[in-house]
């Protein structure tokens, strides 16, 4: 039986991610990447993905008819059921656009459309870090802080889509997201040294073994362990994934942060949860959104 191409699309504020991806995980030619350039109009953001999904299709000598379907991840909040991008802030001219819709009118295959953050979870239990693994929350820390729950390969959203939208959940004077986002990095570094760099300079300074900058990847580590312990308290998972782009500085974080995840969970989860590192890496979001056309 022949293998399933399926479109993976990681849809973001800045950029568009397309892939052809088979049913193993393995991404056919090359990865393409177009700008969002999120202030145009609906229609030209659309038209954009259009033309990034005919242009992969192209670049394969394939047709639209050796394709099995279309799955995207993209920020939200979204309404999943009917596949409306709802009110994300960094893409404004598309609060309430019918995307799901408007692509399978177009294509006529079958779209599915998810979280970016759940894309994120599932193309780890799929193919990367989680594989195999029954119950996977996954986090995704860059400038904001996504997060996701999988359980036997298939997304946990609750009752009304918003599973694991945890980021606005209240911890010490802020919340998760000013905590476990690169904003937490930058905020703790300018408390040690009234300094203002980017999450991406203190990583920098702390590769040339600056220990101001370690330390403040590792109070922010003391802070990811504590918000990772709630998440494991409520959950119990088998295994967390972290990934995102503060996640390249885990060598700074990774030993504060489990110590704090341990000091504040119970015993069984103590000797049997695991937090690893994205194996996936910036294609995670795009190997999850192929995975939903084999949910």
């Amino acid at each position: 039986m022949k293998e399933k191409i399926i479109i993976g699309i990681d849809f973001g504020g800045t950029k568009i991610k397309f892939g052809l991806v088979l049913e193993n995980g393995e991404i056919l030619g090359e990865t393409l990447t177009l700008p969002t350039e999120s202030h145009r109009r609906s229609d030209e953001i659309v038209g954009t993905m259009i033309e990034g999904i005919e242009q992969v299709i192209q670049n394969s000598n394939l047709s639209i008819q050796e394709i099995a379907g279309i799955g995207i991840g993209s920020p939200g909040p979204l309404d999943l059921k009917n596949g409306v991008i709802v009110e994300p802030p960094n893409l404004p001219t598309l609060h309430n656009f019918p995307l799901k819709q408007t692509l399978e009118n177009y294509f006529k295959l079958n779209i599915a459309i998810q979280n970016d953050a759940n894309c994120f979870v599932l193309g780890e239990a799929y193919f990367g870090s989680a594989q195999n693994i029954s119950i996977v929350c996954g986090a995704t820390l860059g400038t904001g802080f996504g997060c996701g729950i999988v359980i036997d390969r298939k997304i946990y959203s609750g009752s009304t889509g918003t599973a694991a939208e945890v980021w606005c959940s209240p911890y010490a004077d802020r919340n998760f997201e000013e905590y476990g986002s690169a904003r937490a990095v930058a905020r703790i570094y300018q408390q040690i040294t009234s300094q203002e760099l980017t999450a991406k300079e203190i990583f920098e300074l702390a590769e040339q073994n600056d220990q101001d900058a370690i330390a403040a990847w590792s109070e922010f580590g003391v802070h990811l362990g504590r918000i990772l312990a709630i998440i494991t308290n409520l959950l119990d998972p088998d295994v967390f994934v972290i990934g995102g782009s503060v996640s390249n500085a885990w060598k700074y974080f990774n030993i504060s942060m489990l110590e704090n995840l341990h000091k504040n969970i119970n015993q069984a989860p103590r000797e049997h949860v695991r937090v690893v590192q994205s194996s996936l890496g910036d294609n995670a979001g795009l190997l999850g959104a192929a995975a939903l056309m084999l949910t």
